[in-house]
């Protein structure tokens, strides 16, 4: 089989491969810490399904990472074992990718329903300082109130943050059900996180179309190295 110039080295094909296959770790590691991160801004009112993903993007992430050193590996030692093995190891990361995919799709869809029951418990804490600051952060950042309105508040007098304080308001304030915000919370902050987890389903999908690239390119250089003789670029 005559094999074009430009892929005449098998080491340098398997490098370039492993190097884009190095790139999508990063891509998933980079969507994991910024998912991560958004969600512990709200990890009070949010189930674990939403450290879920993004930590098993992480995770991922660090396999790739291991599995591209032996890539590397097998390109300079040009041992077909070596890059068997790189291949088998592309395969497996690659049933990781299609499973992230699939459940930041399913997060996004449930998002808003997922986390009205984290959201009535913590409203029953209201008074703690952690969290106060969630709900207070979440209801000044979003314009909202409660989980579907001001109604959900059972005590006698509004939280300060359901209300919006326009500048040069002098104390004291008191935030009454005229004033408060008409949105529940559920809805905006759902529609917030199914968006982060919509992100992560779409950058999983995009690395899990460029991985099985990556894997049949592999997978043609395990057979070159074992089957083929090929001329070494020295």
């Amino acid at each position: 089989m005559k094999v074009p110039k430009v892929l005449k080295s098998l080491r340098y094909s398997l490098v370039a491969v492993n190097s884009l296959f190095l790139v999508t770790g990063f891509i998933l590691l980079t969507v994991g810490l910024i998912a991560l991160n958004t969600y512990n801004l709200y990890g009070i009112l949010v189930t674990s399904k939403f450290f879920t993903v993004p930590n098993f993007a992480i995770a991922t992430a660090a396999i790739i990472f291991f599995t591209a050193v032996l890539g590397y590996y097998g390109a300079i030692s040009e041992q077909f074992y070596f890059i068997a093995g790189y291949v088998a190891l592309l395969v497996v990361i690659l049933i990781f990718e299609i499973t992230i995919t699939v459940l930041g799709f399913e997060l996004q869809n449930k998002a808003v329903s997922e986390i009205r029951r984290p959201m009535i418990e913590s409203m029953q804490q209201y008074g703690k300082m952690d969290v106060s600051i969630a709900w207070d952060n979440l209801q000044m950042g979003f314009e909202c109130c409660g989980i579907s309105g001001e109604q959900d508040w059972t005590f006698n007098r509004l939280p300060v943050s359901c209300c919006h304080i326009n500048p040069g308001t002098i104390s004291p304030f008191e935030c009454t059900s005229g004033l408060a915000y008409e949105r529940g919370c559920q809805s905006v902050l759902g529609e917030w996180l199914g968006y982060n987890a919509y992100a992560i389903g779409v950058t999983a999908a995009f690395v899990t179309c460029l991985q099985v690239l990556i894997t049949a390119a592999a997978a043609w250089l395990a057979y070159r190295s074992k089957f083929e003789e090929v001329e070494l670029e020295r």
